[in-house]
């Protein structure tokens, strides 16, 4: 198995983050030809240009581990644990495994969890889907939604439609057949 030279990109000054997206976009289209890179780690001595660096990795939809240099300095066994983990699942690795009774290996099932969280004017609505069979794999995204609409609406539709997108080309064109949904927030109104 051939493996790559990691290629590297070192900024004159952090803060030129419009710097960040012309090599990016450099590198991408390099020879012609269009290359994604499995995954951009970065260590980032200004902590506050955290948010920055993840939406330009956001937007070129790159896999990223951004760490700062205070995470960097204060390295130690369960730091260092919580990153690989983080990397491991943004390359796709499974970082768990769950037994299941018998019955479920016979049905397509999605985990799906939706959380909701409040700021300012705006509500951030976290999504996660399961994508695999042993429900260890996730699509994820959100919503940025006005502050008491409510989520259900075509927004969400898009996502579960991804999702299932994911959900397919994970398992051979098999769609879900059975979904379980984890919501956090249920009033007793909404209970049945």
């Amino acid at each position: 198995m051939k493996v790559e030279q990691p290629e590297w990109i070192e900024l004159d000054r952090e803060e030129n983050v419009e710097d960040l997206e012309y090599y990016l976009n450099q590198y991408m289209f390099a020879g012609g030809s269009f290359r994604h890179p499995t995954m951009v780690v970065v260590i980032l001595f200004r902590e506050n240009l955290y948010g920055k660096y993840k939406l330009i990795f956001d937007k070129f939809r790159m896999p990223s581990q951004v760490i700062t240099n205070r995470n960097a300095r204060a390295f130690n066994a369960s730091k260092a644990s919580n990153i690989l983990r983080q990397v491991n699942s943004k390359m796709r690795g499974d970082l768990f495994e769950m037994k299941f009774p018998a019955v479920m290996d016979k049905i397509s099932t999605m985990l799906i969890g939706i959380d909701v969280c409040h700021s300012g004017r705006q509500s951030v609505v976290g999504f996660a889907a399961s994508t695999n069979q042993p429900m260890s794999q996730y699509y994820s995204d959100y919503l940025l939604v006005p502050k008491g609409t409510e989520i259900i609406d075509n927004k969400m539709k898009d996502l579960i439609r991804k999702a299932i997108s994911c959900f397919e080309k994970s398992n051979k064109g098999k769609k879900p057949t059975n979904f379980i949904v984890y919501r956090d927030g249920v009033g007793d109104s909404m209970r049945e």
